[in-house]
């Protein structure tokens, strides 16, 4: 790895990478399925979707599960995505065509608090005390994701679909390996997705309560064109005798920034990662199809590593290992109209924020 211009010494560096803080850019997942998805819409019908997706955190979970820090953190993010969605049948089967498009908006500031930045000489300096890491962020267009579906299982008596539906998304976006967050990771994506729909107390056409079940698998290609980016480094409150050690050693900072931001050649990688949506949908007023949903939302593996050009491996300390509660009121609003408001809010996140997120879905059949 290439020397910064400003060296913190080595026990500080490996210290602060030990944190956990170069985290890798957002996945480029195809989906995320709402739980009126896996319900089968007519043959031979145009579907136009908008999403806004607003999420904020002030925390931050630990890259080791040790916990979360929230002092000084801000990731916040504003996705605007845009999706067709074209049903026909094939073989007797309803199937279709669906792709979607998103635009990544980082949102003020992006930093992570640290609970305390360790000592540039242990046992001679206190530490730092507590302060944040800066991320370099570009906001633009994630990675195109096209996908096709079809539904084996298709009764609406009974309220009982089964829908499978492959994603894949090339790696064509807004990518810049010289920032920590992009829209995109730049990596061939692909995903198998199955949905589950159940009507488990009364009827389809009543008041009725459901189950809708969602699994996803995650393969990804590595990207031989990314950089191992570090954070800038930042105390709150220098202890004073910092000034007096930069004179004796300018090599231990005594001024912000601690460390500046690095950008090293590398190839990212990502290992195969899982996902679980569980949602239990209540129409309260079948005349609209008004549906009320808490949910439960798990991601598994993922575990993001940098491969630099003399062959070290560098966790990023990054993986999808993140646990969410929901909650999801739909309703059509005409008879071609469905409005959806979606509320997130992370319990756990292993190495990534904990986002508190509000998502407003419109979608117009024709």
């Amino acid at each position: 790895m290439p020397e910064p211009k400003r060296t913190i010494g080595p026990h500080l560096l490996s210290a602060l990478l030990a944190l956990g803080l170069s985290f890798a850019a957002p996945a480029a997942y195809a989906s995320d399925p709402l739980p009126s998805d896996a319900i089968a819409p007519p043959a031979n019908v145009n579907i136009a979707l908008f999403y806004n997706y607003f999420t904020d955190a002030g925390a931050f979970g630990s890259a080791d599960n040790g916990g979360t820090y929230s002092q000084n953190t801000h990731i916040s993010t504003d996705i605007v995505v845009a999706r067709y969605i074209r049903t026909f049948n094939v073989a007797g089967l309803l199937s279709g065509v669906d792709v979607y498009e998103e635009y990544y908006g980082f949102v003020g500031n992006q930093r992570v608090g640290i609970g305390n930045i360790p000592s540039a000489a242990p046992g001679l300096l206190p530490s730092y005390g507590p302060g944040y890491g800066s991320f370099s962020a570009q906001s633009g267009l994630g990675q195109p994701n096209i996908g096709v579906f079809t539904f084996p299982i298709n009764n609406a008596a009974t309220g009982t679909y089964l829908v499978l539906h492959p994603w894949i998304a090339p790696p064509i976006s807004s990518f810049n390996k010289n920032y920590a967050l992009n829209p995109a990771q730049n990596t061939w994506t692909y995903e198998m997705e199955v949905g589950l729909y159940k009507t488990l107390i009364g009827t389809p056409a009543t008041r009725n309560l459901s189950i809708s079940l969602w699994g996803e698998a995650y393969l990804f290609s590595p990207n031989h064109s990314s950089a191992y980016v570090t954070p800038t480094i930042f105390a709150n409150s220098i202890p004073p005798i910092y000034a007096f050690a930069h004179l004796l050693n300018p090599r231990i900072p005594a001024s912000n920034p601690l460390a500046p931001s690095t950008v090293t050649p590398a190839s990212f990688h990502e290992q195969p990662s899982e996902e679980l949506r569980v949602y239990l949908p209540y129409e309260f007023y079948p005349a609209t199809d008004a549906v009320i949903a808490p949910g439960l939302f798990q991601s598994f593996g993922g575990k993001q590593y940098y491969t630099l050009s003399n062959g070290v491996k560098v966790d990023s300390g990054n993986r999808t290992n993140e646990t969410q509660l929901r909650l999801v009121v739909s309703s059509f609003v005409s008879p071609t109209i469905n409005m959806t408001l979606e509320g997130e809010y992370d319990v756990a996140n292993r190495g990534g924020p904990l986002e508190r997120a509000v998502v407003v879905r419109l979608a117009k059949f024709f």
